[in-house]
């Protein structure tokens, strides 16, 4: 009978402390032979994750165990980014896509290939690194930058940078500083929305409805603008016209009401009717699908209000 050269409670206490994932080297460490950790990987009680890297059960990876995998494999210094990055951070959206692969950002001297669900980058920029639920992550501007390069189309791009904007997760500044500092490639449509949410345009409909006013010819109004009358903040608008006293609120509530939602939408039209403000409320959905009607509906309540203020 052969004899253990390691201790399994000491085994044990490893994988319980780091979410049953382990390397080879802290494996090794505990004196389990390469051998054996190779037999346990293949028919035994574990599983392998990526090179070097295993599992202490033979069940699905949460995708928290595929994160500690991944950083696992890619070694000190290893830090998350790109979506799964924004998720930890907790940046939500409805286009926000987690995927199965998962970026790493490693320092430029290190060298590791991408891998199964694991897309590594190397680079020059070492990010500022916060540990959040345990896992080391990139401030929000260089996940939603990085997200950005890495597989996200134009209309995702747009939910992702708006979505750390309007949550204040970053400045437009640190936003335009990690897209314009980074790497060029694949950075098209990150340049493209950055110059839409520089004019704090913050969704998909928002930068349809700018480009719209900004090319009808009607009055053109300040965007994502506090609105406050008599020294009272009424909302937030999407465009307000304070000359003429209309305000503009592309609601993504209306499109998907649940009875708080529609509380909520009847308490804000109520202040802005009791501070004496036109609110022009329409859904994203409605203002893609007739953009011409949007614009008619909008050009006649500026000219009721032009009236009115005349």
């Amino acid at each position: 009978m052969t004899r253990r050269t390691f201790d399994p409670d000491a085994v044990e206490t490893l994988l319980r402390e780091n979410d049953r994932i382990a390397t080879h080297a802290q494996l090794r460490a505990l004196g389990m032979p390469i051998k054996t950790i190779a037999r346990w990987a293949s028919r035994g009680p574990w599983q392998r994750v990526l090179p070097g890297v295993v599992a202490g059960h033979r069940g699905t990876l949460s995708r928290r165990q595929r994160r500690l995998g991944a950083l696992a494999y890619c070694g000190p210094a290893a830090v998350l980014s790109g979506e799964h990055a924004l998720e930890v951070l907790g940046v939500t959206g409805e286009r926000i896509v987690i995927g199965d692969q998962i970026l790493v950002l490693i320092p430029w001297t290190r060298k590791r290939l991408s891998t199964g669900f694991v897309t590594v980058e190397r680079t020059q920029r070492e990010p500022v690194v916060s540990v959040r639920r345990g896992l080391p992550v990139v401030p929000p501007a260089r996940a939603a930058a990085d997200a950005a390069r890495h597989g996200a189309d134009l209309e995702r791009i747009r939910e992702i940078f708006g979505a750390t904007l309007h949550q204040r997760r970053c400045t437009v500044e640190e936003l335009r500083e990690e897209v314009l500092d980074g790497p060029t490639q694949r950075t098209a449509d990150a340049r493209l929305v950055l110059s839409e949410v520089s004019a704090g345009v913050r969704s998909t409909a928002e930068a349809t409805v700018l480009r719209a006013i900004s090319a009808s010819g009607l009055p053109q109004p300040l965007w994502n603008e506090t609105v406050v009358v008599n020294g009272l903040v009424v909302g937030e608008a999407d465009a307000y016209w304070p000359e003429l006293g209309v305000a503009l609120e592309v609601d993504g509530i209306r499109w998907h009401s649940t009875p708080h939602d529609i509380r909520r939408t009847q308490t804000k039209q109520r202040a802005y009717a009791e501070a004496g403000i036109l609110l022009v409320s329409i859904a994203p959905a409605d203002v893609l699908a007739d953009l011409d009607g949007f614009l008619r509906q909008l050009g006649t309540t500026l000219a009721v209000a032009a009236r009115r203020v005349g």
